[in-house]
């Protein structure tokens, strides 16, 4: 899903009688060129020039359901005009892009191209402005023709963005104890995200009432997905695809962008009407890129939104144990997943051995995750929001006993000893986001937008 972002320039007309020629039509066909770059990956809500606090005000109210703020200053412009914008759009995460005509300048630099050229003039006023409010933002210099670190800038702001405007559907209370999974609504609410509590009851009320054509065609989508389909059990074959179809309409009717669910509570996996572990289910709408996490667990649901918003797979997982001898640690779960981690390869749908005694036997899938680079993120209140990331590879290490997604780990810090003892002593729960790329530059970043702290092991 592509974000969305607004765009704005400040403009000054103090500098038209210092330059030749038109400078607010230089500076719109600077705008128009941004915009274009820029709506290669993102999806534009609002953009224009604005040259007084008034417009900025305007353009304001017209800027709806944004993920990031993208400020262009190509030229010193008093920043309460560019303020007039941000001040009315706040924890919206920003980025101050000093944009720059051209990569070289010649003996012939004169006033006139100081003006036209002032991206590091401008930029720091408004940054300075930004400071004073202990508002986060991040900045990056660079001309159109080479415009190197934009895309990643604006997609780290975009999925600190999301985080911070969550809308999480939570379904069940969490696991008996389990208080580390957990935190207070007004906590949470404090730092950003939003809190939808679902009564169990209404997941079973919608999952009973799934028309049977919508069961149908996701059985299709399955089929083409996974191997060995008629493997499972047909009845939690049908029971858990109408928990996904019910977990889809309560995530729209809602607005919701990530969930956690306990389904050992009386009225879901043990009851006689839902009667099904929908860890598959979950892994669907995972891939679908709505994260999903089990037992209630609100703070890795965070973690695993804020790598699926970077375009990563992500993998809600424990670390099972250490392999001292290989150097590595097992990464397994209760059958969550997401497909992203497969590229081409069809999965085998398997019963979930962690269920397997129930009266109907839950479907699953197992997988191993091949060999290539990953990192671990964790998400934790320590007392205050930190993000915690480990980087490293997977192995390729295949553990298919588990009967569930599986990886070998190996950390790049050091013997996994070391390395897992900094992991649990930096306050990480037992679950976190597992995926197949380094992200530890990413976070600290999307973590310096949310006024959350950081640790990388």
């Amino acid at each position: 899903m592509k974000s969305t972002i607004a765009v704005v320039h400040p403009y000054w007309g103090f500098w038209e009688s210092s330059v030749p020629g038109d400078l607010r039509a230089n500076r719109h066909k600077i705008l128009t060129d941004a915009l274009e770059f820029l709506s290669k990956e993102f999806n534009l809500s609002v953009s224009g020039l604005i040259a007084t606090a008034e417009e900025g005000k305007a353009l304001t109210r017209e800027c709806k359901n944004v993920d990031a703020l993208v400020v262009i200053s190509s030229m010193a412009v008093p920043p309460a005009t560019g303020m007039s914008f941000l001040e009315n759009l706040p924890g919206i995460p920003v980025v101050l892009w000093a944009l720059s005509p051209g990569d070289s300048l010649d003996e012939h630099f004169n006033h006139s191209d100081i003006s036209t050229s002032g991206a590091t003039v401008g930029a720091p006023m408004l940054g300075s402005a930004l400071s004073r409010l202990n508002r986060p933002f991040d900045l990056v210099v660079s001309s159109l023709q080479t415009p190197a670190g934009i895309t990643t800038a604006v997609r780290r702001a975009c999925a600190a963005g999301r985080v911070r405007q969550a809308r999480m559907v939570r379904i069940g209370e969490k696991m008996p104890g389990y208080t580390s999974v957990d935190v207070a609504n007004e906590v949470l609410k404090s730092f950003g995200p939003t809190m939808i509590d679902i009564a169990p009851e209404e997941l079973v009320t919608r999952s009973q009432n799934v028309e049977n054509t919508e069961i149908a065609q996701t059985q299709i989508q399955i089929e083409s997905e996974f191997n060995g389909v008629d493997s499972v059990d047909p009845i939690a074959m049908n029971r858990v695809i109408r928990a996904e179809i019910a977990l889809r309409e309560i995530l729209k009717d809602n607005n919701a962008n990530v969930g956690t669910i306990n389904c050992h509570v009386r009225q879901l996996r043990p009851s006689a009407d839902f009667g099904v572990a929908p860890c598959f289910a979950l892994g669907r709408l995972t891939s679908a890129g709505i994260p999903w996490t089990c037992t209630g667990d609100v703070l890795t649901s965070l973690a695993m939104l804020a790598v699926k918003s970077l375009g990563h797979p992500t993998l809600y997982h424990e670390i099972e144990a250490l392999d001292h001898e290989n150097n590595e640690a097992i990464l397994a779960n209760t059958g969550e997943h997401d497909l992203g981690f497969c590229g081409t390869t069809k999965p085998e749908l398997v019963t979930d051995v962690w269920y397997e005694h129930d009266p109907i036997k839950s479907p699953s899938t197992n997988f191993s995750i091949p060999a290539g680079p990953a990192s671990l993120v964790g998400f934790v209140y320590a007392p205050e929001p930190r993000f915690v990331v480990a980087e490293g590879v997977f192995t390729g290490r295949r553990s298919p006993a588990t009967g569930t997604p599986n990886a070998g780990f190996r950390f790049n810090s050091g013997p996994v000893r070391q390395a897992w003892e900094r992991w649990a002593r930096a306050g990480v729960i037992h679950h976190s986001a597992a995926t197949n790329a380094h992200v530890a530059d990413d976070i600290e970043v999307i973590a310096r937008h949310l006024g959350a702290s950081y640790f990388k092991v």
